[in-house]
């Protein structure tokens, strides 16, 4: 089958390897390579850095929906338009350009965490469990028809870690589809929209971590905003530490929110408003990242001091 495959991010390099390992034709559309990095570069989307790499063209789509955009689409004369992680909203030509259809792999059980950051909520929100869905590209985001889904354990993932696994489970789960639909044998599922729940984009700021909050929910923040934006406090107000890694732990009575309670080989203990939480390997600004060990031998975290928000 013909598949025009348009992605960007991370998430979208297995769909790629997936469907040329199972013998389709594929044609790449991406977004542009934009200034990234010190020397602010252009850098190519993580989809045509691989796609290149493999001796396939990225077509770079400023507008998928403007004319040149639709002139190359129609010149790849797609069965199937397959969009994972690719940054622009489709219109309806783009979406009728397909015989099969256009589809779209979304890491989260849809109607649940619609939305530009679904794996992050799941996190938040405590999920047990959570799994990615191929749907029917429609007008409104995330709300089409779901064609097929696979569920996994959250577990105590993080963020980079379930998409990684999503992201190769929703490749598997989509070229098992593209056979269903050429035996014809597809059942479209609406949503139900009385069970939506919205996953709008992180900022920056839903890394601070806030200690007068449970241990629980701190390691849900934690591993819900890691790698990305990345977990931090302030020492002593001062200076950002980036936390990359813990776990909830028991806490001695009478000690305040953001107390540092031991810092030892074992890790850095900071009171939460119930329980503690354990940081296991943490980064100073500037630095890189470090065990908690390995920190302490260079940088002063006593027993005492403050972690702020």
């Amino acid at each position: 089958m013909r598949v025009t495959l348009l992605a960007s991010a991370a998430f979208g390099v297995p769909t790629l390897d997936t469907l040329l390992s199972h013998g389709h034709e594929v044609s790449v559309g991406t977004q542009p390579a934009r200034p990234a990095g010190r020397g602010r570069r252009p850098q190519p989307t993580e989809v045509a850095h691989h796609a290149h790499s493999l001796g396939l063209p990225a077509f770079e789509l400023d507008d998928v929906n403007g004319p040149e955009g639709l002139r190359w689409l129609t010149s790849s004369v797609p069965d199937i338009v397959v969009v994972v992680a690719f940054g622009q909203k489709l219109g309806p030509a783009v979406r009728a350009a397909a015989p099969w259809g256009c589809v779209n792999i979304h890491p989260s059980l849809l109607p649940r965490w619609r939305g530009a950051a679904p794996v992050n909520h799941t996190i938040l929100a405590g999920d047990e469990r959570t799994g990615v869905c191929v749907i029917d590209v429609v007008e409104r985001m995330d709300a089409g028809a779901i064609l097929g889904r696979v569920e996994t354990d959250v577990d105590r993932k993080t963020a980079g870690e379930l998409l990684d696994e999503l992201a190769l489970a929703g490749a598997n789960l989509l070229v098992r589809l593209i056979d269903r639909m050429a035996a014809d044998e597809i059942e479209r599922i609406p949503q139900d929209e009385s069970r939506v729940t919205r996953a709008p984009k992180l900022t920056a700021d839903d890394g601070r971590i806030r200690w007068e909050h449970d241990a629980v929910d701190v390691d849900r923040r934690v591993r819900a905003v890691t790698p990305r934006p990345g977990a931090f406090a302030l020492v002593e107000d001062v200076t950002r530490l980036r936390i990359l890694a813990g776990e909830p732990a028991a806490c001695p009575k009478g000690s305040l929110p953001g107390e540092i309670v031991e810092a030892s080989e074992q890790g850095v203990f900071v009171a939460c408003g119930r329980g503690a939480y354990r940081i296991t390997r943490l980064q100073r600004e500037g630095g890189r990242p470090l065990d908690a060990a390995e920190y302490l031998r260079g940088h002063a975290l006593p027993a005492g001091a403050r972690l702020g928000p």
